[in-house]
């Protein structure tokens, strides 16, 4: 008996600690393999693609962006973030305005993305799991969907799988001028997609219970991060104070997605409730508030998309008629998305769980790509859900994905050893 625990003991220790024994180093060629495939793939998904846009909000982004390059600003109506509008402006600067450039440098920043995720997984939990985690990140749809998406997804997704990188590199070499690089990235991210900000706390967070600091630097790092964003974030926050005459954080739609907690009003819900009367109901009703917010973080994590307004043909037909860009035939939109969706998120989400298990003994790094998912789920949990959300976060589940397989092939290999 003391034999077989020993024995047990034994391969757990081996089983959680895959970490320590896989520290090689990364072959350049795997490395341009891995860029050049993801390239590949994504540049023929774009290829596949009508010269139009399957979703309605890129007319708004579109719009500003043109407003910009005829230096008009960002224009009277717009009221989204600036980040997007001003990448579409760079794009239509260079070439032109048209939609497939805009797509083929999305496609880049993707392919760069990937090698992003290896390394970054690399740092994490060694080289074998970097690779799988770069498999993943080259073929999974989702991750190439978004290359020919019209949105801000994949620019938020590159810039945050920057900030993990720089703030790994910026602890391993001590160096401050990293770090800076990493809340700046951060800020932009903020500027693209506002939840990206409510990572800030969560680094903070991090720096005190898992980077190792002296408290010195544990205070100095959360200072330079801070200030760093709020430098970024000043001349958006500026500018709407100076349109709307108030304070507005990055996005001035910001207080009509919260929810409508109580359907006791003669108003109405949705958009019909002002934004004032909103925030009245959460604190007349803070425990269905709670309910709502639990309710929005559990559909965080669903495995079939939900909320796609454009699923209504009506709807892609009417806004057709305002831009004929809009393509009405979207095949985004079938059932069958539905079960692609299942049958390739599911298995990442799951293996992402077992790799947190598995990686507890990384877990000062591990913990980064995992805060950047809660940061997420938590943030939009207070005002709405939906599977795109996730989007530009799933990169993480990948990186916990490639430990998961690690993990469990490991144990797999010392089972079939102790028969």
């Amino acid at each position: 008996m003391k034999v077989a625990n020993h024995k047990a003991k034994d391969i757990l220790r081996r089983y959680f600690s895959f970490k320590q024994t896989d520290n090689g180093s990364v072959s350049k060629s795997a490395v341009w393999l891995i860029f050049l495939v993801g390239l590949i793939v994504r540049v023929i998904h774009i290829a596949l693609l009508k010269e139009g846009f399957y979703f309605s909000d890129f007319k708004a982004y579109d719009d500003a962006a043109q407003s910009l390059i005829a230096g008009q600003g960002f224009g009277p109506e717009f009221a989204r973030p600036p980040l997007y509008p001003l990448f579409l402006a760079a794009n239509y600067l260079l070439f032109g305005v048209h939609i497939l450039p805009v797509r083929l440098i999305q496609a880049l920043i993707g392919a760069l993305g990937c090698v992003l995720i290896f390394y970054v997984t690399h740092h994490i939990l060694g080289k074998k799991a970097a690779y799988v985690a770069a498999a993943i990140s080259v073929f999974y749809p989702y991750y190439i969907f978004i290359a020919g998406l019209l949105y801000p997804t994949l620019l938020t997704s590159f810039l945050l799988i920057c900030v993990i990188y720089l703030i790994i590199l910026a602890l391993k070499k001590n160096s401050v001028l990293w770090l800076v690089i990493a809340s700046l990235c951060l800020g932009l991210a903020s500027l693209a997609v506002p939840v990206s900000l409510a990572f800030l706390p969560f680094l903070i967070l991090w720096f005190f219970l898992f980077s190792g600091f002296e408290s010195k630097r544990k205070v100095s790092y959360s200072i330079i991060s801070l200030s760093v964003v709020v430098i970024c974030l000043s001349p958006w926050i500026y500018r709407c104070y100076d349109l709307y005459g108030k304070f507005v954080p990055i996005d001035p739609r910001v207080s009509k997605h919260l929810p409508v907690v109580s359907q006791e009003t003669e108003l109405g819900k949705g958009e019909k409730v002002p934004s004032e009367q909103r925030i009245g109901l959460i604190l007349s009703h803070p425990g269905k508030f709670l309910l709502n917010v639990s309710g929005e973080f559990i559909r965080f994590w669903k495995f079939v998309p939900d909320r796609v307004v454009t699923k209504n043909k009506d709807y892609r037909i009417e806004r057709n008629q305002m831009d004929e860009r809009m393509v009405v035939d979207n095949p985004y939109t079938s059932h069958w998305v539905d079960w692609v969706s299942i049958l390739t998120y599911g298995p990442v989400f799951i293996l992402a769980i077992i790799g947190v298990v598995l990686g507890l003994h990384s877990w000062r790094f591990l913990s980064l790509p995992v805060f950047l998912l809660l940061s997420h789920a938590i943030g939009y949990s207070f005002f709405f859900s939906q599977t795109r959300y996730r989007l530009p976060v799933e990169f993480c589940l990948m990186i916990l994905a490639g430990g998961g397989v690690v993990g469990l092939w490991m144990w797999l290999r010392d089972r079939k050893s102790a028969i």
